[in-house]
């Protein structure tokens, strides 16, 4: 434990850890209150958990060692979160991390990789985010981004425009040596160098204009015309590898922090990804009065037109149209106000009611554009459906049957968004009789219409985009009815005619799963510390593996039971793996440590969709397997209690029974 901590250049406290010898006085220097003031983050822009100076006292501090070297202070608050810990990773008595926490997840950490005392990279994390900033100097200012996503690129540059910060804006803006490793024409280098030139000088024309900026404005979202980014590839002329952007990209920013909440539009235009971080490649522009400002990026624009031949078409797609774009702002102002949690019911009513109103006004205007219409249409479609899901707009179904009779007669057969409504709808109808059926006699009726209209859609569009979902849900649907065979029957079919999908991968995981009873478990990736837990290492062993997530309740309700059984017959030959299921690892090892969970980890990221899950079918959780000591699947327990039944046979405590439990 360290000897004493040193503040991030706030407060010098000189904290003594709580080791022998030491005064009563010394040690409680170390209290939750000095350490909740006088650690703080260096860099702005990061939402931690504070709790008000009245809680402090609830507040609790304890040391923690890990490792052979490694030592921490961990802060909890009130409700036992975790909200600070300043960790020694190396034993020199000195911190060098302090990680910051918001919901009991660490959201950012700040790191001294030459263990100087000072800071020199920033992290955030989970929920805050990706971003992974170098500071070379050490003087708490980032020099380079390691990582920066698009979204958090774009948060980046309003944060350098509302705080006026010209070298903030230069890290997130392109450079020619950027340009020279994409290896882009050279042409379109000198134009796009020329965007991003002089930012001090045109940052501050920018703001000498805006009239709607304000000391309290702040980001809110990233929006781009497409949800996904485009990919130029590298033989059409303008790149020599593969390039990956953003067309027409939008910051949303909250000009007050308090109502009324007005929201304004800041132009970002086209931003690359070089590496493993996102650029601009233009100056970031408010968008102000009644016109939609969009200017041209070069890279997306034909040859010819990155050339200058016809200046007069320099907004890609409809959007050129003044009378599209005017509706495209209106839209992005909708979304920036879209109600929140708190939000009343017609609240949500009235946004999707208007959300669905400047949609169809879309559809209507982009009449001449068909590639352009059906976007405006499937987003619509998308639109009505999550409304009709949250519950609160049962309204959005009767629109969704309107649109679809509408929509038939003037699609051509064989028209992708013929199933692509029929599907939606059927989900929407779906969502709102479960929520309705309040009886197990209805709830079972509404899941036997589901199967019936699975199959239906199964059987009139095979070859749809939805086809492979609706195929899932069908042997799902069959597998939690009990109706294995049925199950089997679709699992199988999905994996011989969609293979190369995700859902295709998990039926052919599925298919393993229900036949890997009396077989050995080909069971063998990724460990969460690293190198790979291959069960065939395990032999003579009984051993348990459990599909998990830290998200999963049962999961959470069953360690107890689970804990006492790996105690009781570890000595015997029991053994657990888990297989933990979260997107990503953040976070995993910590909810380990809290719940005692001392068996080796399986980790992959994917999530529900990570190679381990796929490679069984995974479609509930807990799932698990229990192995014999001969290495062969001897059941699927459905529960601990399962487990405590079965584990005296598989560890060969007692005869065989002569029943088998699958």
């Amino acid at each position: 434990m360290f000897r004493r901590l040193l503040c991030c250049g706030v407060l010098g406290l000189g904290l003594l850890s709580l080791s022998a010898g030491m005064s009563v006085a010394q040690e409680l220097e170390a209290t939750a209150e000095n350490i909740l003031k006088g650690f703080v983050p260096r860099q702005r822009d990061v939402e931690i958990e504070t709790p008000k100076p009245a809680e402090f006292a609830k507040c609790v501090v304890k040391g923690e060692r890990f490792g052979k070297k490694g030592s921490a202070w961990i802060v909890t608050g009130p409700n036992g979160q975790v909200l600070r810990r300043i960790v020694d990773t190396d034993g020199d008595t000195e911190p060098d991390q302090w990680r910051y926490y918001n919901n009991g997840l660490e959201v950012y950490r700040e790191i001294d990789t030459n263990f100087n005392r000072k800071p020199d990279q920033f992290r955030w994390l989970n929920t805050g985010g990706s971003r992974w900033g170098i500071d070379s100097n050490e003087d708490k200012s980032i020099d380079v981004w390691k990582v920066l996503s698009a979204e958090e690129a774009s948060r980046v540059a309003v944060n350098a425009l509302l705080a006026n910060d010209a070298d903030m804006l230069r890290l997130v803006l392109v450079t020619a040596e950027d340009l020279a490793q994409l290896k882009i024409e050279e042409s379109v280098q000198k134009q796009m160098l020329a965007n991003v030139s002089s930012p001090a000088a045109k940052l501050r024309d920018v703001l000498s204009k805006t009239k709607s900026l304000t000391p309290k404005s702040r980001w809110m979202r990233f929006d781009a015309a497409s949800a996904m980014p485009s990919m130029i590839p590298a033989d059409d002329g303008k790149v020599a590898v593969d390039l990956m952007l953003y067309e027409n990209a939008m910051a949303i920013i909250e000009t007050e922090a308090a109502p009324p909440r007005n929201s304004l539009l800041v132009q970002i235009g086209e931003i690359v990804k070089i590496g493993d971080v996102w650029k601009l490649t233009q100056i970031p522009q408010p968008i102000e009065g009644n016109q939609v400002q969009l200017s041209a990026g070069v890279l997306m624009q034909p040859a010819q037109l990155a050339a200058g031949e016809s200046p007069t078409a320099t907004t890609p797609g409809s959007l050129a149209d003044p009378r599209v774009a005017a509706i495209v702002k209106q839209l992005q102002e909708l979304d920036g106000k879209a109600p929140t949690a708190e939000s009343s019911p017609a609240a949500f009513v009235k946004f999707n009611s208007d959300r669905a109103t400047l949609l169809k006004q879309l559809i209507s205007a982009t009449s001449k554009d068909p590639k352009e219409q059906e976007n405006w249409v499937r987003q619509l479609i998308d639109g009505l459906t999550s409304a009709v899901q949250t519950g609160v707009f049962e309204e959005g179904l009767t629109q969704l049957k309107l649109l679809e009779t509408q929509l038939k007669p003037q699609l051509k057969s064989g028209s992708p968004l013929i199933p692509y409504i029929a599907y939606r709808r059927m989900l929407a109808e779906y969502s709102v009789a479960v929520q309705s059926s309040k009886t197990s006699a209805a709830q079972a009726k509404v899941q036997e219409d589901w199967i019936k209209d699975l199959l239906t859609f199964v059987e009139s569009f095979p070859k749809s985009e939805d086809a492979a979902d609706a195929m899932i849900q069908l042997a799902t649907g069959f597998e939690f009815a009990g109706k294995v065979s049925e199950a089997r029957k679709w699992f199988a079919k999905l994996a011989e005619d969609h293979p190369k999908t995700t859902a295709g991968k998990k039926a052919a995981g599925a298919m393993t799963r229900l036949d890997v009873k009396g077989k050995p478990l080909p069971l063998a990736f990724a460990g969460l510390d690293g190198g790979k837990i291959d069960i065939r290492n395990y032999r003579d062993k009984a051993v348990l593996v459990v599909f998990w997530a830290t998200w999963c309740k049962p999961c959470f309700e069953d360690l107890p039971k689970l804990k006492a059984l790996h105690q009781q017959y570890r000595t015997q030959g029991f053994e657990v793996i888990g297989v933990n299921l979260d997107n990503t690892p953040n976070g995993v090892k910590g909810y380990m440590q809290q719940n005692g969970m001392t068996w080796p980890q399986i980790h992959e990221p994917g999530g529900l969709e990570s190679p381990p899950c796929l490679a069984f079918g995974v479609i509930s959780l807990p799932t698990m397997f229990l192995v014999d000591k001969k290495g062969l699947v001897h059941s699927r327990p459905a529960s601990i209690e399962d487990v405590k039944t079965a584990l005296p046979e598989a560890l060969e405590l007692k005869k065989p029974m002569t029943a088998a439990n699958d």
